[in-house]
């Protein structure tokens, strides 16, 4: 039901804005339209149905005269879509920047049974101890000299602590990596809804269906055309696949960076 509610949402926003598009991205956006009207079961339409024209006039000719003022009005069509690229590789900085930070918690702190203490004791912001992204506080070792201790001050504690020290966990350890490659670090056992996890995945689930998508379809025409423009050496699969990841880094849910940082 939500993903039909969502599917005739965007076919909405599609039709609604069909007739002000330009030809290049009237021609995406009917493939689009006709694939989400198939899959919700309803007939298939046409370049002149869209545009609202009656089957003797000519939508290209319309078009025509659309495109020529256009021109005239802007020396640079792509000023918006410009900003939005360097938006995007902005963007791209920050996350490869949290995503290779992400890699190396979650391969420092992977395996079974024990986790390594050290990663937990040094890995967190500025050197500090790595923090529960929903409580934000330190993790807290069991079993042992230092049970019910948190790992940064066993760490602290232990005279010279070896680097393959490993303990268990009380209440147990979520290391994730979210959907956007940054790192999530929680109290708690997977599928458990009152521990720091579960309750996490819980908002960030609701957080996810509140989320407005309109944003993602309204930059789409101006990215086709920027990207046809500004990349001729790519080909049609290429740029459509660089708008798709312009749109899903930009306009998509994003879960934020965590509070765990480099």
């Amino acid at each position: 039901m939500e993903d039909d509610t969502r599917l005739r949402d965007e076919l909405r926003f599609l039709e609604e804005n069909y007739a002000s598009q330009p030809p290049v991205i009237r021609q995406e956006d009917l493939e689009e339209i006709n694939r989400i009207r198939s899959e919700l079961g309803m007939p298939t339409v046409d370049d002149r149905e869209l545009c609202g024209l009656p089957p003797d006039e000519h939508p290209e000719e319309v078009e025509a005269v659309r495109e020529q003022a256009a021109e005239e009005e802007a020396v640079d069509p792509h000023v918006e879509a410009r900003e939005i690229y360097q938006a995007y590789l902005r963007k791209l900085e920050e996350l490869e920047l949290h995503g290779g930070y992400a890699d190396r918690v979650a391969e420092a702190t992977e395996g079974h049974g024990m986790t390594p203490v050290r990663p937990l004791a040094t890995m967190g912001t500025n050197g500090g101890p790595l923090l529960c992204d929903y409580c934000e506080k330190p993790i807290v070792l069991e079993g042992g000299e230092f049970h019910g201790v948190t790992a940064d001050v066993a760490w602290q504690r232990r005279p010279n602590p070896p680097d393959d020290w490993a303990s268990w966990i009380l209440g147990g350890l979520v290391v994730e990596i979210q959907t956007n490659g940054t790192l999530r670090i929680y109290h708690g056992y997977p599928n458990q809804a009152q521990a720091c996890c579960g309750r996490a995945l819980a908002e960030d689930e609701a957080a996810r269906a509140r989320f407005d998508h309109s944003k993602r379809y309204e930059k789409k025409g101006l990215l086709v055309e920027f990207v046809r423009d500004e990349f001729p050496e790519l080909d049609s699969r290429e740029q459509r696949a660089l708008v798709n990841k312009i749109l899903s880094t930009l306009y998509e849910y994003d879960p934020g960076i965590g509070i765990n940082r480099p």
